[in-house]
C-alpha cells in the first residue's frame, strides 16, 4: 500500500512538471491502457483480478458461491507517419474462469482480436487533445462443465471511437485519458446477431521511442 502511494504521489506530482512530447514523423508508440464501462455491458481492456459471489436468501439458504479469476490485455504499438498522426495496431487476450466452490460446476471464457487503429494528436502547449478509432476481428470461445460437458465459439467484430488528452510527462512518456464507444458482435448459427457496445473511460500510460525524420 505504502508503494502505491508513493506511485501515485509521484505521478501527480510529475503532472505540474512542464514536459513536451514528441509525436513527429518517424517515432514510434507504444500504449497499455484500463477501461472502465459506464454501461455493464463490454469488456475491460487490462485488468487481472479475483473475486467471489454468494447469495443468501431472507429463509437463510445460501447459493452456491462462484470464484472467478479474469485477465484481460489490450498492448497498442504504432507509428507516426507523419507529425501528429500516427497509424498501427492492437491484439486483444482476454480470459475468464468461473469455478464454484459446492459442485462441479466449471465455466472458462478466452477471446483473441486484432486490428488497426489511427490516433491524432493536436498539440497544445502543455495537453495534447487527440481523437482515434479502431475496428478489429477475433474469436470468443466459452466452455463449461456440470456433470457434462459443452463448448461454443463465435467471430467477432469489434470497432470503436473515441477522444481524449495526453498530459507529458517527459519527451517519451504520457499518460492517457479518453472517452468513447466500443461494441463487439457477432452472428450465431441461426444467423441471430448479438450486438454489445459500452460508453466508457479509458486511462493509461503511452511511451514513445526512436527518433524524429
Amino acid at each position: 500500500m505504502k508503494k502505491l502511494c508513493l506511485f501515485v504521489t509521484a505521478i501527480f506530482l510529475l503532472s505540474f512538471l512542464p514536459a513536451k512530447a514528441q509525436t513527429e514523423k518517424g517515432k514510434i508508440l507504444v500504449s497499455v491502457t484500463s477501461t472502465a464501462g459506464i454501461s455493464n455491458i463490454g469488456t475491460d481492456l487490462f485488468s487481472l483480478g479475483l473475486a467471489s459471489e454468494k447469495i443468501k436468501y431472507p429463509d437463510g439458504d445460501i447459493n452456491s458461491t462462484y470464484k472467478t479469476f479474469r485477465f484481460n490485455m489490450l498492448p497498442t504499438i504504432g507509428y507516426f507517419i507523419m507529425d501528429n498522426l500516427v497509424v498501427g495496431g492492437n491484439v486483444l487476450v482476454s480470459y475468464s474462469r468461473q469455478k464454484s466452490t459446492e459442485s462441479d460446476y466449471k465455466d472458462t471464457e478466452t477471446s483473441l482480436g486484432i486490428g488497426p487503429f489511427v490516433r491524432y494528436y493536436y498539440p497544445l502547449k502543455k495537453i495534447y487533445p487527440f481523437a482515434e478509432g479502431f475496428v478489429g476481428i477475433g474469436n470468443w470461445k466459452e466452455k463449461w462443465s456440470n456433470g457434462s460437458t459443452g463448448e461454443d465459439k463465435e467471430g467477432l467484430f469489434l470497432w470503436g471511437l473515441g477522444i481524449g488528452a495526453g498530459l507529458p510527462l517527459s519527451e517519451s512518456v504520457m499518460i492517457d485519458a479518453a472517452v468513447g464507444y466500443s461494441a463487439q458482435s457477432w452472428k450465431q448459427e441461426n444467423n441471430d446477431k448479438y450486438i454489445y457496445g459500452t460508453i466508457g473511460l479509458k486511462l493509461g500510460f503511452t511511451m514513445l521511442f526512436g527518433r524524429a525524420k
